[in-house]
């Protein structure tokens, strides 16, 4: 008798597990800040850089090859790509009205070298994607 109450339990696990990861397949990742998660949480955040250090703060902290000789902490820090191109290093998203934001994502030093190529530097990226205000032409 208890080896088919087990039995039943093995089958719900399995069954539940298999639907939560349907679920959560679209969710939000650690990599990824979208327009909507900075308008949920749009209390103090007028810059692109405001929303990071609200909602992403982790992306801010120096990542990559660090060492007595490595130079200031900015050098160790992600570079800003605004669409695909270099915009600056990370105090550059101070420039950036949240509004302006469709998402942010931020590439590892891996990730970042395989996208942006040298470009990418030693820390990661940041690579902004802008909604263009309605009124531009472009």
């Amino acid at each position: 008798m208890s080896v088919k109450y087990l039995y039943l339990a093995a089958i719900a696990a399995i069954i539940g597990c298999a639907s939560a990861s349907g679920t959560h397949a679209t969710a939000r990742t650690g990599n990824v800040l979208t327009a909507e998660d900075i308008a949920a949480n749009h209390a103090d955040i007028e810059t692109a850089y405001d929303a990071v250090v609200r909602l992403r703060p982790n992306w801010l902290a120096p990542h990559g090859v660090t060492s007595a000789q490595a130079g200031s902490a900015d050098t160790q820090r992600a570079l800003v790509f605004v669409d695909g191109q270099l915009y600056g290093d990370i105090s550059s998203l101070r420039n950036i009205p949240a509004y302006h934001v469709q998402a942010l994502h931020y590439y590892d030093v891996t990730e970042a070298g395989a996208r942006f190529g040298i470009r990418g530097g030693s820390s990661g990226a940041i690579d902004v994607s802008m909604n263009l205000p309605s009124g531009s032409n472009d």
